[in-house]
């Protein structure tokens, strides 16, 4: 007999996109289900981390994992409230050591991304390495301290949307037992991956190709072989190793591409070991036990829209990709920000059912961006020559992957009054990743909101002063109020109270060497508006202004 519950959001996966959206809408305080399929969490660097880059080619590496957090993933989860764990658990990258097959002197040194120093601007521009495995386990950690669990072998069967919801038949496993449930949820969000059924019942397209090359990767127990360096054993031809250095210590992530007898390698330990050892010619460092292995081909394929009706789809889902430039993991982690903050808005009424429209309005673009990026480098990948040749431009990585310029400046939710902007007649122009080399020196709206620190509490002066990304967070909109006109800041004030309350935090800023101080806080007739997301979602100069911003919500 099939039991019946009922919750507003119901959300299909396991992985970091459906993580970071239940922690998004549980920090909301909005009732949710997180169920999975598998009878087990993932383990494993599974080719995904806060920034993975991948190398899948004829004849360079194969999936070399790199779990590198991107500054901007970074920064979404210091909004979440994870940062400190991620920071502490996550390790610096590493540059690449190459060598040709059987040598064992490196043929070339590459660092990917260029070392930056921290500004007051961009406060996270390291980049950092922790495998997808313990970032889950981190966000389920968040999770559970709000009262929500992953519900393991929980399989979604199917779904019927409603007028009014969307009732999902699953099962739940037990052994050999199968115990059928009816949820009946307000909104659905598919964030199990590409081969889910979440998409494919909602029967969007899934343009795009899948790539011949296969990969076995994994990770296993290696000891006497530098931590300092990822090392990357390839020929032209197809064959290639790899062995990183993972957050663990005494364990790398490894990945082989070549002819050999794919079904025996994964089976058995030693034939795949043995393949390691022939294709470097290296003895001088020990191999283990595998504690991890799999098997993987790259697919390029996006959905045409994120949703339809009540059901969403994030992450693999809605996207998949040559994982070249490391862009999947912390694209997902977006998509579920991004529509987690607006589902709890229209979930309390604070926001009418349009404003979930501007989730595939602002997320589409971005990842069709991100597809034509990442395809480009692996078509540039597939230039490197057997001896090197062409290999600093193809892993090269500019500042462009870090994500910081990723903007929603043609967002219909976003206003400026500041620097209007132009959308451009062809809708390919829209530039996304903030690469085409604009002015990027004045703030717009629909921009990534940039750091302050080094403010103080007027009302506690003998404080440590504090930073924006100290109060930024996914549960409310931020109004920073520059102005030292105290009736301005007043009046702003004041507008914001018509507004639902713990929905919006106000913050009055002075400019430095202000005489004389009021209770409220500081300066220059230009409100600026911050999502929950970290974007800035206005630029206005006046009362008025706010409060046509934030009528686009309804």
């Amino acid at each position: 007999m099939s039991s019946k519950t009922s919750v507003p959001v119901l959300i299909v996966g396991g992985g970091p996109t459906a993580l970071a959206t239940a922690l998004t809408l549980a920090k909301n305080g909005i009732s949710i289900r997180i169920i999975q399929k598998d009878d087990h969490f993932h383990i494993g660097q599974r080719g995904a981390g806060i920034q993975v880059l991948y190398f899948i080619t004829s004849h360079v590496p194969p999936l070399l994992h790199v779990a590198y957090n991107q500054p901007r993933t970074l920064e979404y989860y210091n909004l979440l409230g994870v940062l400190p764990d991620i920071w502490e658990r996550s390790i610096p990258q590493v540059s690449i050591s190459m060598y040709t097959l059987g040598g064992a002197e490196p043929i070339k040194m590459i660092h990917m991304i260029d070392i930056e120093e921290d500004t007051p601007a961009i406060p996270h521009n390291e980049s950092r390495s922790l495998g997808q495995a313990t970032q889950e386990s981190i966000l389920r950690e968040h999770l559970e301290k709000l009262g929500v669990h992953v519900e393991l072998n929980t399989e979604l069967r199917t779904y019927e949307q409603r007028e009014d919801g969307v009732v999902a038949h699953a099962v739940k496993k037990s052994g050999d037992e199968e115990m059928p449930e009816m949820i009946q949820c307000d909104w659905l969000v598919g964030a199990d991956g590409a081969k889910g059924v979440v998409r494919k019942q909602l029967a969007v397209a899934f343009l795009g190709e899948t790539y011949s090359d296969r990969v076995i990767f994994g990770e296993i127990e290696s000891k006497d072989l530098s931590c300092d360096y990822w090392h990357i054993w390839c020929t032209l031809g197809g064959t290639s190793v790899s062995l990183r250095p993972t957050e663990t210590e005494g364990i790398f992530s490894f990945g082989v591409i070549g002819d050999y007898d794919h079904e025996r390698m994964m089976s058995d330990r030693d034939t795949l070991v043995q393949y390691i050892r022939d294709q470097t010619g290296r003895y001088d460092f020990q191999l283990g036990k595998i504690t991890f292995i799999s098997d993987w081909r790259p697919n390029i394929r996006m959905a045409d829209k994120f949703s339809v009706g009540r059901v969403f789809l994030a992450g693999d889902a809605a996207h998949v990709h040559s994982p070249t430039g490391g862009q999947g993991l912390n694209t997902g982690i977006q998509d579920g920000v991004n529509l987690g903050w607006k589902l709890a808005l229209v979930i309390r009424n604070e926001a009418s059912h349009s404003l979930l429209d501007t989730y595939t309005a602002e997320r589409l673009p971005v990842v069709a961006h991100m597809l034509q990026m990442t395809t480009r480098l692996l078509h540039k990948m597939r230039t490197v020559t057997a001896d090197g040749r062409g290999v600093e431009g193809a892993f090269k990585r500019g500042g462009v992957l870090k994500q910081l310029g990723i903007n929603y400046r043609w967002s219909p939710i976003v206003r400026d009054e500041r620097t209007p902007y132009v959308h451009p007649a062809d809708k390919e122009q829209l530039d996304v990743y903030g690469a085409e080399g604009g002015d990027t020196s004045v703030l717009r709206a629909g921009d990534r909101a940039p750091d302050a620190p080094g403010l103080v509490d007027n009302r506690q002066p003998d404080a440590e002063p504090t930073k924006l990304f100290s109060i930024f967070g996914v549960t409310y909109h931020m109004v920073l109020i520059f102005s030292s006109d105290t009736t301005q800041v007043r009046a702003v004030l004041d507008a914001v109270k018509e507004y639902p309350p713990c929905t919006v935090k106000t913050v009055a800023i002075h400019p430095q060497g202000t005489s004389t101080v009021t209770t409220f806080e500081d300066a220059d007739y230009v409100v600026t508006d911050l999502r929950p997301d970290g974007v800035v979602g206005g630029i206005v100069f006046a009362v008025d202004g706010m409060q046509k911003f934030f009528q686009a919500y309804h």
